[in-house]
């Protein structure tokens, strides 16, 4: 159906804006996967294969087979259908050898259960005496427990199949032989921590050692969480060991109404004779499932069958997007507008798109085992059977149990060995989501008062305050009424309107589990990285709130929520305090981290310390996601994207407070051109660091060095300092940006707290001082209007984050009172503001080409001053290595006095000789490389 990327090019071209919403189109062409000639199955089900898939048999079922016969847990890599139909292919196999045995089949929702229950009918209809299979949630729900392979969810899995497995189900578990997980990849975090104990409560109920399979997209680090999570070592396909669709990857920038263009997009491909899938989160599902009536048009929250598939945002993550590419669709389309990563997603797919964040496989962090769910699990499997002595040191859940019998939650017996049954407590088989550590889900209804999904409680307080806007940190709905007491929340559709909460926190440090340097790619001393167990007090007293193009204000709450919580956290010591208002700090790196890996952005919670100038991350459930350990290990990786993702932020609305203070100490951290104070925590006695890191079984990987990545740019010093010890700055090829809006974020008038003076270097004089800039009156925020997006001069564009860095630097915020009852009116920026004076490194670029081109080469010599005039001493000499704002580092050719100034001809790397004046730009002259003259 090649016609749908001309039906997308026309709506493109008739959408009535001045430059196409059509990002960009990216095609990946089809893999024919490893054939086989022959497949060691039972010749019925060869036949059926031949009948419904109509494709020869591939390398990946051979070695799933085979792992299956050694008992070897296996996983199919893919999400198309016929890694669907792969898995039941395996599964109905060992059916048909085994008469007596039982299968079951884990979905990750009750969508793709009814479509593996259609899929695996198929395949079984062929099959003599035909196989009888059955989804928990769908019309064969009664005559489930007499199947032979049953397909349920993780929740009806706990809810249904394990607390009732000694009535409807008995005879199913007696015979279970087989637990086959499909996309296993959606089990990250606290949810891979429910299916561990679920699979550990399963495994209880059987008279025979269980086998395990499964299937799941690629991602990195699959062999090690899957280790973790069973305890077993699995056997993973190769990527290419599957027939891959080709397919069609289009970018479409929203205008701020998601509803309305999703609307029209899926109405055209419908007269089309296509079958539309909408892929959105959870929060959207009650709007949108009413946006089209038509049968060939479904909203969920993962990819299913369909010609085009349309997905609403980026913080579906990458695993999602990948999946849909891969679900034999023709054309994707991924929706792109004003969330926190977003405008940085749609530069980088046109500067640099074979890096592009989306299209990498997604990181699966280390799997944690929470002591929460761990907590859950142990009184629902004693109420399934009682607990034996022999159980609880295999589970090595020895001190959990010990507490949970304290508590009345358990109760031993007097046998030998012991016993545990479940005490006189309430019933402990709640409803299950599986991102809620091992508390009841909140519920989400829409303004019908209809429920329509489940999210996670550590979310209630900070996300879904009154009058938030959600999904996080995108918006698009509105919070009209939350019950603490029953755990609803009631949302209504508000297209363009997004909020962030502004909150104070309080961190204490319990344990520190290990420390180490940040690494950087060229070397030298970077802060310290601490990981341990912490406390938080989280107060979210008011939020930002951003309508449309209108600017940003802030409302405070009626009643501040609070929460406190216990989980691992990281935390790294800053140059600089930093003073950011209600905690607007640390949002690129989460955001960053959740393009990264397979977390998502609320499973991470920033907090700044002033009093200790600590930057801490938190794992947002209690008890840890496993996600702090990752970033302990890898937080170098994703500082560079959280830059990126920060420099498209600052000229947002809604981000630009968050964005500049993120830049800031981004800019410290990574580029080492400014000092970083590092203080050593004390340890206890006798210990070094990392002693107290908590054991895990099995033991995590080495940690890897990360991938090398282009630095950002060196960081400048403001002009008001004197004169800094010279160092090497990082050399980078930055990307390609635009200029930025050149107008300063709207702030309240306060007294600068000046740096400490420092001393001169000894080869370079001090540099002259300026008069004292006048304080900045409050400014508006940016322009309503985003700028206008047209081709630049390559030069232009790499000297944009040098820019960036001088400015954020010399503007420092200055500290934050207390958050002020009634916001403060801004005013319009005025000529003479320090912003303003700032130059346009295009405006220099293009006016420097026309004069070199119009007066031909540039003299090799010094010029004369007319007689009587005070003769200038130059600062520089030819030869000399310098830094200068925006250009970056070069090396000057000729130093020229005229007319009472210095000028230099200076040789840059990645913009070629230009001429410079330091009166105007900011150039500092940096030491010697080690064992290098000068010219």
């Amino acid at each position: 159906m090649s016609d749908l990327i001309d039906i997308l090019q026309t709506l493109a071209a008739r959408s009535g804006r001045s430059s196409s919403p059509l990002i960009t189109l990216r095609s990946f062409p089809p893999g024919t996967g490893t054939r086989i000639s022959h497949l060691a199955v039972d010749q019925g089900l060869q036949e059926a294969w031949v009948q419904v898939v109509g494709t020869p048999f591939f390398q990946a079922q051979s070695i799933a087979l085979a792992a299956l016969r050694r008992g070897t847990p296996f996983a199919i890599t893919g999400s198309s259908m016929v890694s669907r139909a792969s898995l039941h292919l395996v599964t109905l196999d060992l059916l048909r050898n085994e008469p007596l045995a039982t299968a079951l089949l884990i979905a990750p929702d009750s969508d793709l259960a009814l479509l593996h229950e259609r899929e695996a009918m198929l395949l079984a209809r062929y099959c003599r005496p035909a196989l009888p299979i059955a989804a928990t949630g769908g019309t064969q729900r009664r005559v489930a427990p007499t199947a032979r392979l049953v397909i349920t969810t993780l929740p009806e899995l706990h809810n249904h199949l394990l607390r009732f497995h000694d009535r409807a189900w008995r005879f199913f578990w007696q015979r279970l032989r087989l637990i086959v997980i499909a996309d296993l990849h959606v089990f990250h975090g606290v949810a891979a921590a429910h299916l561990a104990m679920t699979l550990l409560r399963a495994a209880r109920l059987t008279s025979q050692p269980l086998l395990l399979g499964g299937t799941l997209a690629t991602v990195s680090g699959a062999e090690t969480a899957l280790t973790m999570l069973t305890g077993r070592e699995w056997r993973i396909t190769a990527v290419d060991d599957l027939p891959r669709p080709a397919t069609t990857l289009a970018l479409w920038q929203s205008d701020g109404e998601r509803r309305r263009e999703i609307a029209r997009l899926a109405e055209a491909f419908l007269n089309a004779g296509a079958a539309v899938r909408l892929v959105a989160t959870p929060w959207e599902l009650a709007d949108l499932q009413t946006l089209v009536d038509h049968e060939a048009f479904s909203v969920g929250t993962q990819p299913m069958p369909a010609h085009v598939q349309i997905i609403t945002g980026a913080d579906v993550g990458a695993a999602t997007v990948q999946a849909a590419l891969a679900s034999g669709a023709v054309l994707v389309v991924l929706l792109l507008g004003r969330g926190m990563t977003e405008p940085a997603l749609q530069r980088l797919a046109v500067t640099d798109p074979t890096t592009w964040p989306l299209l990498r496989p997604p990181v699966w962090p280390p799997v944690l085992n929470n002591s929460f769910v761990s907590t859950l699990h142990l009184v629902c499997a004693a109420s399934e059977q009682p607990l034996r002595a022999e159980e609880i040191r295999q589970w090595q859940v020895e001190s959990m149990v010990e507490q949970l019998t304290a508590k009345g939650y358990l109760s031993r017996l007097p046998d030998t060995p012991p016993v545990w049954l479940p005490g006189d407590q309430s019933d402990p088989y709640i409803p299950l989501d599986l991102h809620a550590a091992g508390t009841e889900p909140i519920y989400l209804f829409d303004e019908q008062g209809q429920q329509f999904a489940t999210t996670d409680s550590s979310l209630f307080h900070r996300w879904m305050h009154p009058a938030a806007g959600l999904p996080p940190l995108r918006g698009g709905q509105q919070v009209i009424a939350r019950d603490e007491d029953q755990g609803t929340i009631t949302l209504a559709r508000r297209d363009g309107r997004r909020t962030l909460p502004l909150r104070q926190c309080q961190v204490q440090i319990r344990e520190e589990w290990a420390q180490r340097e940040l690494r950087r790619s060229r070397g030298g001393r970077g802060p310290l990285l601490s990981w341990g167990r912490v406390v938080v007090e989280e107060q979210v007293y008011a939020y930002r709130e951003q309508i449309g193009r209108e600017p940003a204000q802030e409302r405070k709450l009626v009643t501040p929520l609070t929460y406190r919580w216990q989980s691992p956290a990281v935390w790294v010591r800053l140059g600089h305090p930093i003073h950011p208002t209600g905690q607007q700090v640390g949002w690129s790196v989460v955001a960053a981290a959740a393009l990264i890996t397979l977390a998502r952005v609320e499973d991470c919670v920033p907090a700044y310390d002033p009093a200790t100038n600590h930057l801490f991350l938190i794992d947002a459930q209690n008890s840890g996601n496993g996600l702090a350990e990752w970033l302990y290990d890898q937080i170098e990786t994703i500082l560079p994207l959280a830059y990126d993702i920060a420099l498209e932020q600052r000229t947002d609305p809604l981000f630009e407070p968050l964005a500049r203070t993120d830049m800031d100490w981004l800019l410290a951290v990574l580029s080492g051109e400014t000092e970083v104070a590092i203080a050593m925590p004390t340890l206890s006695p006798g210990r070094t660091p990392g002693e107290n890191r908590p054991a895990r079984t099995p033991e995590p990987p080495a940690r890897s060095e990360p991938p090398a990545r282009s630095e950002p740019p060196a960081r400048s010093e403001p002009p008001a300092r004197s004169e800094p010890p010279a160092r090497e700055p990082p050399v980078r090829e930055p990307p390609a940006r635009e200029p930025p809006v050149r107008e300063p974020p709207a702030r309240e008038p306060s007294v600068r707290s000046e740096p400490p003076a420092r001393e001169p270097s000894v080869r370079e004089p001090p540099v002259r001082s300026e008069p004292p800039a006048r304080e900045p009156p409050v400014r508006e925020p940016p322009a309503r209007e985003p700028p206008v997006r047209s081709e630049r001069s390559a030069d232009a564009q790499r000297g944009r984050d040098n820019r960036s860095g001088e400015r954020h630097q010399a503007r420092r915020p200055p500290a934050q009172p207390d958050p002020p009852a009634i916001p403060a009116t801004p005013e319009p920026p005025t000529d003479d503001s320090p912003a303003a004076s700032v130059p346009d490194a295009e405006a220099i670029l293009a006016r420097l080409r026309q004069r070199r081109e119009r007066n031909g080469p540039a003299p090799t010599s010094r010029e004369r001053r007319p007689e009587g005039q005070q003769a200038l001493e130059p600062r520089f000499q030819p030869g000399d290595r310098i830094i200068c704002m925006p250009y970056g580092a070069g090396r000057v050719r000729a130093s020229i006095v005229s007319e009472g100034r210095e000028l230099l001809l200076v040789e840059f790397d990645e913009h070629g000789e230009l001429r410079i004046d330091p009166s105007v730009n900011i150039v500092r002259r940096l030491p010697p490389v080690e064992g290098e003259g000068s010219e």
